[in-house]
């Protein structure tokens, strides 16, 4: 390879780099928007069901909607903190890691906002049988020891 591909291929790595950080960037600060709007909401929809007594009297639908409110938060967050450890570059695994985890609390969030009246069985096993896959691929990646180098076995 001549030196003028050399040059050209970095110039075009370097490019991609910048381009590939800067719609991180703004993926990261429109979904922080996103978040606080959330945040607003459920603040709001607390405001209001304690205004009008709906904790005095246990109404299970409101608490479902507002912890369905507040898992959608803690979803919305986890994904922000994956795709800011993508902007920083702290390893694949990790990032699939935590994917999963979002995952996992997302279809936590299906069977705590779930009418348990109008599901049908089917769609309830498999929500079930996804939460369990998703649980045995991460409880498999945390015995898996790291494929970096440091941790291979020497023959």
């Amino acid at each position: 390879m001549n030196n003028n591909e050399e040059i050209t291929k970095s110039f075009i790595s370097k490019f991609f780099h910048r381009f590939e950080m800067i719609i991180t960037m703004g993926i990261v600060v429109l979904i922080s928007i996103m978040i606080l709007a959330a945040f607003w909401g459920l603040g709001i929809e607390t405001y209001h069901l304690v205004l009008h007594g709906a904790f005095d009297t246990l109404d299970h639908r409101a608490f479902q909607s507002a912890f369905g409110m507040v898992m959608t938060l803690l979803i919305a967050i986890e994904f922000n903190r994956t795709i800011m450890h993508a902007y920083l570059a702290e390893g694949h695994e990790m990032i699939v890691k935590t994917v999963i985890l979002v995952s996992i609390l997302a279809v936590s969030r299906q069977f705590i906002v779930i009418e348990i009246d109008t599901i049908s069985p089917y769609t309830l096993a498999a929500l079930a049988f996804s939460l369990l896959s998703l649980g045995i691929v991460y409880w498999l990646m945390e015995r898996k020891p790291s494929l970096r180098g440091d941790n291979l076995s020497k023959d």
